[in-house]
């Protein structure tokens, strides 16, 4: 059964009140990025909340979401064990446990809207991409004016405070722009026709390279540098480009610890000549394969990254710690708090993802190119930057993924 092609088997009023819901809340993603994307949360939350009224009356699609669902709980669940003998409580499982439930019901309730709300919605998402992208550059270049005038500086703040705290949230909604990339070129690919859909996904991807660069932030750079060949190449070969990204992404995470292994022969001289942030993460990875390597099966407990505290000395003199509330690679991450174990029950949720991101994608060359991109994207960011129970993160790349449904079947080019 081909993506779009679904009735939501609902009352026709109730049907229209979903759609409207959806409109409203993604127009407002260009706000949510420039915040520093922490809403992508909230927002799969309060969409998912109403698609499972739509889940409920599709029986094939239940069953899927339920063989998915299961896959990720052996991880969840194993992820409350570890609990037991380390320092904080099951809460992060619980609430990412739950927000994976809400977020299950976004493909049936995007793959049931109408055409009509596919084609709005999906003009919406390029506007606001185009004009997020050229925001956060104008913002970036009047030295965080816009952030300032709309959140101004309060009494007991200094201006150098906020311009950190500015080019933070900045920087991650970048990161945000960069993951969605691959579905707004699909969109843009499908949905304008010509040379519109270049004009516009060169003018986005010019506005957003140029954006990372002024905020002196490599990330974007590096997945975009990753994603958007892939696109392309999966436009050619897509079903083999899916399944080679599907393993790399269950390989980063599985065979994570090599990463430490190789930060460990990088030496002062060649990390003093890196940027800071990159010299703090080959440490931080060293360290963190270090402290793997204590209890390698079942790890040191759910969030116990958060508790270590052990401190290096940095080229400017200043000590700061080996892990800056996360090790900045997800698999590490997963190894050092839930063991060999844990990665296991992390690389099996991935592939089970895989096989969901198939079906979701079906045969349609576009969905297919944009899921293989947005899962390479996907394994950049979370190899370098971040953490693994980051509620944000988890909801933007919820939405990402089930968003690819409003490719449409047929480009606009091609209608006849």
């Amino acid at each position: 059964m081909s993506v779009g092609a679904l009735s939501s088997r609902l009352p026709k009023w109730l049907d229209g009140t979903l759609s409207a819901w959806l409109l409203f809340w993604a127009s407002l993603i260009v706000v949510y990025n420039h915040a520093g994307a922490y809403a992508y949360a909230g927002l799969v939350i309060l969409l998912g909340a109403v698609g499972w009224l739509v889940l409920v009356r599709r029986t094939a699609l239940r069953g899927r979401a339920i063989l998915f669902g299961l896959a990720w709980s052996f991880l969840f669940l194993w992820m409350v064990v570890t609990t037991r003998w380390g320092d904080f409580s099951p809460n992060t499982a619980w609430r990412l446990g739950g927000q994976v439930i809400l977020m299950l019901s976004l493909p049936a309730f995007f793959m049931t809207r109408s055409e009509r709300v596919m084609s709005a919605l999906s003009h919406i998402l390029m506007a606001t991409a185009l004009g997020g992208a050229a925001v956060m550059l104008a913002d970036v270049l009047s030295g965080y004016g816009l952030s300032f005038t709309l959140d101004p500086i309060q009494a007991g703040q200094t201006i150098s405070r906020r311009q950190s705290d500015a080019e933070m949230h900045i920087g991650r909604g970048l990161v945000a722009w960069s993951v969605l990339t691959p579905t707004l070129l699909a969109l843009f690919a499908t949905r304008l026709s010509g040379w519109k859909a270049w004009a516009v996904g060169v003018s986005f991807l010019c506005l957003l390279l140029a954006a990372a660069g002024l905020n002196r932030l490599f990330v974007p750079l590096l997945i975009l540098g990753g994603s958007v060949p892939v696109f392309f190449i999966a436009l050619r070969a897509p079903q083999i480009t899916l399944k080679l990204s599907v393993w790399l992404a269950a390989a980063s995470v599985l065979f994570a610890p090599i990463v430490g292994w190789l930060s460990r022969f990088a030496s002062e001289d060649f990390m003093s000549r890196l940027p800071m942030s990159w010299d703090h993460r080959l440490r931080m990875w060293d360290y963190a394969l270090a402290r793997i390597l204590e209890k390698p099966l079942t790890g040191h407990g759910l969030d116990a990254s958060r508790a270590m505290q052990d401190s290096f000395t940095t080229r400017i003199g200043v000590d700061i710690p080996y892990i800056s509330l996360h090790p900045h690679n997800i698999g590490l991450q997963v190894w050092m708090e839930l063991g060999a174990v844990g990665a296991l029950f992390a690389t099996g949720a991935i592939l089970a993802m895989g096989v969901a991101a198939k079906r979701l994608a079906g045969r349609n060359p576009y969905r297919i190119a944009a899921m293989a991109a947005l899962i390479v994207g996907v394994a950049i960011a979370s190899a370098i930057t971040v953490g693994a129970w980051q509620y944000w993160w988890w909801g933007l790349v919820g939405f990402a993924g089930a968003a690819i449904a409003f490719v449409p079947s047929t480009p606009l080019g091609q209608v006849r």
